[in-house]
């Protein structure tokens, strides 16, 4: 005390303001300790629910297009048709693709001759697959097989098509039963039943596309009709309808089919050999 006396009154003020500061700091810290909620037992915040946009079954890597045949690549998700269908058009495969689904729908019996909602069995072409091109769209391309009867008509039939100005481009052609299947279950998922599915996708083993005769076309230069109904008033669709018969071809399900399938103004089946015409004979007496 008698130290502090001695200093100069200037020394003395700051000192009393120093300790007097250093008090109310130590105050702070003792009441914040005191009065502060234990940490353990605070409720902290719930981190918000990031939402999951669009899962969409066509996300297989395959897309959302009407009718039977087009698939796409890994990662990429082509848009909707605006009617917001989306039938069977998204499954070409090459003759080694082995598409699995984890569901399976409910066929007839095996061996089966019956139709299946409109649709007739056809066994798996596993042999005589040739290619028979490309479908080619912006940065995406895959290549097609048909059988070689069919595809050697096909090859012909487009070749004289581009002499007259149309560009016939395929866009699906073999495909295998595992293929169909995954088509099918998510056409039932989208639909709610077999049969609404059935309107746009043939089940498995019940599909043209099995043959190897059958495929489905696009206007090469109208891609914004592929495997929709609006390929039916295209040049190409104009073309075939003239002339596909010339080569061996004839649409599978023209409005208001005996099968009653729906109307695919895309999907054409080689009938003009004994052995596709065998294959169809069922299917050629409706």
């Amino acid at each position: 005390m008698k130290a502090f006396r001695s200093l100069s009154p200037h020394i003395q003020f700051i000192a009393v303001v120093v300790v007097s500061a250093l008090s109310i700091v130590i105050l702070g810290f003792t009441l914040q300790a005191t009065f502060a909620p234990d940490s353990q037992s605070e409720v902290q915040p719930t981190p918000p629910q990031t939402e999951i946009q669009g899962s969409s079954p066509t996300n297989l890597g395959l897309p959302d297009l009407p009718g039977e045949g087009i698939v796409v690549i890994p990662g990429t998700t082509p848009p909707l048709e605006p009617s917001g269908r989306s039938p069977e058009a998204e499954g070409a495969r090459s003759p080694q693709s082995s598409s699995q689904s984890s569901s399976q729908p409910s066929p007839p019996p095996p061996g089966s001759s019956d139709s299946y909602f409109g649709h007739l069995p056809y066994a798996q072409n596993d042999q005589s697959l040739v290619e028979v091109g490309q479908f080619v769209r912006d940065t995406y391309q895959r290549t097609e097989y048909l059988d070689i009867e069919a595809a050697n008509a096909f090859l012909e039939m487009q070749a004289v098509a581009r002499t007259d100005g149309v560009y016939l481009m395929p866009i699906s052609g073999f495909r295998t039963i595992a293929d169909q299947n995954a088509l099918f279950v998510r056409q039932v998922e989208r639909q709610g039943s077999e049969a609404a599915a059935a309107q746009l996708s043939a089940p498995p083993g019940y599909s043209e596309h099995h043959t190897g005769f059958a495929i489905d076309i696009a206007d090469e230069q109208q891609p914004d009709t592929d495997l929709k109904f609006a390929f039916e008033f295209t040049g190409a669709y104009e073309w075939l309808a003239r002339y596909a018969k010339d080569y061996g071809f004839e649409l599978s399900f023209p409005p208001e089919n005996a099968q009653e399938v729906s109307f695919e103004p895309w999907h054409w089946r080689f009938i003009g050999s004994q052995r596709a015409a065998a294959t169809f004979r069922q299917a050629m007496r409706f």
